[in-house]
């Protein structure tokens, strides 16, 4: 016990805890736990260490509490330490105990001691004890649970207790004393029971309570397996029977290498709540001279004895398939001490030297007053925090539950309690509330119940006086509601067709206007071409006005010859006139011929050289006609290219607009349909206000 009580062995985690109280109804001292709020708290102080509310707990609110964690870290720091390792062991790790020896050698244990012989110490402590005091009832005391629920709920049996340590202890006291090379050796504790470390502070020894389930986890983390270390040897004397202590009525078996008659003066009792029921009532009966009826008390907590401790995972095994482990071992351990050989003689003295050869270790190991175990009266740390109301106190609370006759008294257990009177007692000490009481719910829902009803009649009367006539209106103004809402969908049908058509008119511009740009484009390629075609006539008027100019030089030349000619002519006529009749007659009519050609090549020629002038002139006109006509068609061009801009720039808008109409179509469709939907709504909720005012009326009727 340290300066602020009992060391915690259990640990709440209440963000898991979801107030079910399994943990109280599991738990043999019930008033450890605080159920008056929203999460079930306990007090360590007043908490034996059992372990049933882990087991019990679902949800995992509750765990329990070892010394793994700095058993590792001091290891891994080189503290030198020495084991003791509880007989429970046979049942886990696949029974192999002697490779778990192994394995702890690796983690750099130095010594491995058996607690199966402080076992075979104990039993020697007891019979030394029964020899010499000779009381009327032992009880035996290597469940340390069993020692704080006596210690604490029932110092009255304290005297009973055998004043011996526990096996456990026996062998921690003997490595101390005779095993002087461990003197200042730490002392781990590897067993299956978390209230272990409740029993070292009590005596003073044991530097490290380490659990089954601890290893395992270590275990199961580093992905390590017992059965790849080899098997080591325990550096203490073998154990006979007494490997048979971790199971319920083990201790009894060791003693009838004694006694053979113990199992006929022995109650052998474990599991809870038996034992403590058991224990709560000896007393009593003692005090009554109706017991002891046994002189041996063999008992333990759990059900299954240590192998089904809270600290390792046996709790879902049967109970054959965990003591067949057991059982092989001490099989194996009885061939140690009378050899199969001896035994196949069948010579008497087979057993006897075997037993004989045990003695001679026990006695070794055994010194009178070294394993004395006293203990403390703790009754009194129970006594200040739980009060005992009187009868009336108690009668008072159950009427306040409404627990106002006998039938009333439900014992039903519900709320985690044994009886009735337990509840009570824990909500006058503030470690319950009647919330929790099933008889108390059911009473106050009746009662809520029938103050509900009568609200709910003022309430409906209420109802009827105050909103009946509202109803009506609200009916009235749905069916306006409602007809209006049909006008609007008609409106919107209306207005839906009448764009419809709009987006059908704006869709036919469109089409005139893709076939106007068409037109556009081809009037375009025309006046090209025909820009192209005056180019063209241009080109050739100037070649005409070329060859017109080359005319007019030519009938200039014939003008010239014929005014040569007519000069020849008129020398010929001078030069006939000078030859006389005869000659010149003839040359004279030559010549005078050759003056009319001349005359009339002149003639010809001035008349020829003006429409060539004249046809110059017009083809200097139609040049200049033809160059406006370009210059015409240039703008023309010009005019259907805009004009081709702008037709472009108004299909595009009224694709826009066409693209816009449709989804103006498509939102009055979507508003139609939610008006529609609107309206049938709007129909439903005037039926259903109908039926609702029917209702009301109804009710009214009812009431």
């Amino acid at each position: 016990m340290n300066d602020k009580g009992l060391r915690p062995v259990i640990k709440v985690i209440s963000e898991k805890c979801v107030n079910c109280h399994r943990c109280i109804q599991a738990c043999p001292v019930k008033m450890c736990n605080n159920g008056s709020g929203q999460k079930v708290e306990y007090n360590s102080n007043l908490c034996i260490g059992c372990g049933e509310c882990i087991h019990a707990c679902s949800h995992g609110a509750r765990v329990g509490l070892d010394d793994f964690d700095a058993f590792i870290r001091d290891l891994k720091a080189g503290v030198k330490m020495v084991a003791t390792v509880a007989p429970a062991i046979a049942t886990s790790f696949d029974g192999e105990f002697l490779k778990f020896n192994g394995f702890l050698k690796k983690l750099g244990i130095q010594a491995i001691f058996d607690v199966s012989f402080g076992a075979e110490l104990t039993i020697k402590s007891y019979l030394e004890y029964q020899k010499q005091k000779k009381p009327s009832i032992i009880i035996a005391q290597p469940c340390p649970t069993l020692v704080s629920f006596i210690e604490m709920y029932r110092p009255d049996l304290i005297p009973y207790l055998a004043p011996a340590d526990s096996p456990m202890g026996h062998i921690m006291k003997m490595i101390r004393h005779f095993y002087p090379q461990y003197k200042d050796h730490k002392i781990a504790a590897i067993s299956p029971c978390y209230s272990k470390r409740r029993e070292f502070d009590a005596v003073g020894m044991g530097d490290y309570n380490v659990t089954f389930k601890s290893i395992e986890q270590y275990l199961s983390n580093t992905k390590d397996s017992i059965r790849r270390y080899a098997e080591v040897p325990y550096d203490n004397p073998p154990a006979e029977r007494a490997v048979l202590f971790a199971a319920p009525g083990g201790l009894m078996r060791t003693v009838e290498r004694y006694d053979k008659n113990i199992t006929s003066h022995t109650r052998k009792i474990e599991g809870s709540p038996e034992v403590y029921h058991y224990l709560a009532h000896l007393g009593d009966a003692i005090a009554k001279n109706k017991a002891p009826v046994y002189a041996l008390v063999d008992c333990l907590n759990c059900r299954m004895g240590c192998n089904g401790g809270p600290a390792t995972s046996n709790q879902e095994k049967h109970i054959d398939e965990v003591e067949l482990a057991i059982e092989k071992r001490y099989q194996a351990a009885r061939e140690k001490y009378t050899g199969k050989g001896l035994r196949s003689l069948n010579l008497p003295f087979a057993k006897y030297l075997g037993q004989k050869k045990l003695e001679k270790y026990i006695n070794k190991y055994w010194k009178e007053g070294l394993y004395k175990r006293s203990y403390t009266n703790r009754s009194s740390l129970f006594k200040s925090i739980i009060k005992f109301p009187s009868k009336k106190e108690i009668e008072d609370v159950h009427q306040k539950m409404h627990k106002l006759s006998e039938k009333d008294i439900l014992n039903c257990g519900s709320c985690g309690y044994t009886s009735c009177d337990q509840m009570v007692v824990a909500i006058i000490n503030g470690l319950n509330k009647p919330e929790n009481c099933m008889h108390f719910i059911n009473i106050e829902r009746q009662i809520i119940s029938e103050q509900h009803k009568a609200e709910l009649a003022g309430a409906i009367n209420e109802v009827y006086g105050h909103t009946f006539h509202d109803m009506n209106q609200s009916i009235d103004g749905i069916g306006s509601l409602s007809s209006h809402i049909s006008e609007t969908a008609t409106s919107v049908l209306s207005s839906s067709a009448t764009i419809e058509e709009m987006v059908q008119h704006i869709r036919s511009i469109q089409e005139t206007l893709e076939h106007n740009a068409q037109t556009v484009l081809k009037l375009n390629a025309s006046s090209q071409r025909g820009k192209d075609c005056i180019l063209e006539i241009g080109e050739l008027i100037n070649q005409v006005a070329v060859q017109s100019d080359v005319l007019i030089a030519a009938c200039n030349m014939i003008g010239d010859i014929a005014e040569q000619t007519n000069i020849l002519g008129m020398n010929a006529a001078i030069e006939a006139a000078h030859a006389g009749d005869a000659i010149g007659k003839g040359f004279a009519v030559v010549a005078g011929e050759i003056r009319k050609l001349a005359d009339s090549s002149g003639q010809q020629a001035e008349e020829i050289t003006k429409s060539l002038k004249s046809i110059k002139n017009l083809i200097v006109n139609s040049t200049e006609s033809s160059v406006r006509a370009q210059e015409q068609f240039d703008t023309i061009v010009s005019l259907v290219d805009t004009v081709n801009h702008e037709e472009m720039t108004i299909k595009n808008a009224v694709e826009v607009q066409s693209g816009n109409g449709l989804q103006v179509v498509n939102e009055l469709n979507e508003v139609n349909k939610l008006i529609l939907k609107i309206k049938d709504e709007s129909a439903t909720l005037l039926s259903s206000g109908e039926s609702v005012l029917k209702r009301i009326q109804s009710l009214k009727e009812t009431i």
